[in-house]
């Protein structure tokens, strides 16, 4: 089976949390210790041959846990409709603690809203009070990623590196939810 390739942006994080040295994965990888070094730099891009074999050496010391996604995972998802007025949304995520939520117009997911992007609304806003009465849909954002249930966790690490949070489906379905909370309560 070929090995998954990771991003060489989050090369040296990885390399670190599996506890290998530059020298140690050069060795593993069949490359020289200053191509690692300058690939972590981001001075040079990989070659795909190159990649490959980093990548092998680093996938074959990952120790899986045998979890996947639907284990870790939060259900049911508690999310907002797109129609609901930003003062509700606060209202659910001030109850709930959390800091993103889903966004849904009916059965169907439409993007998220995050504790941030309201803030830099209000922060920006000549009249914050009027900002609480406008709709969710006005100020969506991009959807949270979405796996399947089977996802590895380990499979997972590379995209809390970029995202808050993803959503677990079974087709259209949506099961649940991963944050990086339930990563790092999972013991991954």
């Amino acid at each position: 089976m070929a090995a998954q390739l990771i991003d060489p942006k989050q090369l040296k994080r990885i390399r670190l949390q599996l506890g290998y040295t530059q020298a140690g994965l050069a060795d593993a990888a069949g490359v020289s210790q200053s191509i690692v070094a300058k690939v972590e730099a981001g001075a040079v891009d990989p070659t795909f041959k190159t990649l490959r074999a980093i990548s092998a050496a680093l996938n074959s010391r990952i120790v899986t846990t045998g979890k996947k996604a639907a284990d870790i995972m939060s259900s049911p998802v508690i999310s907002v409709n797109s129609d609901m007025k930003l003062s509700e949304c606060v209202a659910i995520m001030k109850k709930n603690g959390f800091s993103q939520m889903p966004v849904f117009s009916g059965e169907r997911m439409v993007g998220t809203i995050t504790e941030g992007r309201i803030l830099n609304i209000l922060a920006t806003a000549p009249n914050p009070a009027e900002v609480l009465n406008q709709h969710v849909r006005d100020h969506v954002q991009p959807v949270f990623a979405v796996v399947g249930r089977d996802t590895p966790v380990e499979a997972l690490f590379s995209l809390f590196g970029y995202l808050p949070a993803v959503l677990v489906v079974s087709g259209e379905k949506v099961l649940g939810i991963i944050t990086k909370i339930d990563m790092l309560a999972a013991g991954t």
